[in-house]
């Protein structure tokens, strides 16, 4: 049976100098499926990590490309340093992304063949999306877990600081208003006036 795992292990065969690939989801920055290989150290947790702030990332730049145009989306970030480059690809009309991480001296071009390949084969095998309200609640508490100087107790302090029911909130079971509600709560908890998360 063909996975989304089986499409990257099939995409990325040959190519030198990866060090990671793997399918997230936007929303709330969740490792669909993904590679790591055993001489670079990468463990579960940095591939987590890694689709986390991906979907950072693109919400953030997101939020640029509508300041030139209000219904564009980004769908394309290249990222990294001269040793390591990280390449993200958003899938169409979906939101999930390809994430490669791949040393420096890697090929940009064959990256970019495989990553159009793995978008063409993995977009059936995708989960369905989730129900946008929720989501959008996941990527809140996810961002304010992730950024939070004690992620531990960031839904408890959420629940108290906005008056929300903690359990609706670890459920995602909030209305637009709620939703609302918790976005200026993770705003005022991390400090900053805005957040990299676009609401419905």
């Amino acid at each position: 049976m063909r996975t989304l795992k089986s499409v990257l292990e099939q995409h990325i065969a040959g190519l030198p100098g990866v060090l990671a690939v793997l399918i997230g989801r936007m929303t709330d920055g969740a490792t669909i499926a993904g590679i790591s290989y055993s001489g670079n150290h990468l463990e579960n947790d940095s591939l987590n990590s890694l689709g986390a702030y991906a979907s950072d990332l693109l919400q953030a730049n997101n939020r640029v490309c509508q300041v030139v145009d209000s219904a564009s989306e980004a769908d394309y970030l290249l990222a990294g340093s001269a040793e390591v480059r990280l390449v993200i690809r958003a899938f169409s009309k979906a939101p999930y992304f390809v994430l490669f991480l791949t040393k420096g001296s890697t090929n940009l071009k064959l990256v970019s063949e495989r990553i159009n390949a793995i978008l063409a084969d993995g977009k059936p095998l995708l989960p369905p999306v989730q129900d946008n309200t929720t989501s959008i609640v996941r990527l809140l508490l996810s961002y304010a877990r992730r950024y939070a100087p004690d992620p531990h107790f960031v839904t408890l302090r959420l629940s108290l600081k906005t008056g929300l029911n903690r359990g609706r909130l670890e459920k995602g079971q909030l209305d637009e208003r709620e939703v609302r509600i918790l976005y200026k709560g993770v705003a005022d908890l991390l400090g900053v006036e805005r957040l990299p998360i676009t609401l419905p």
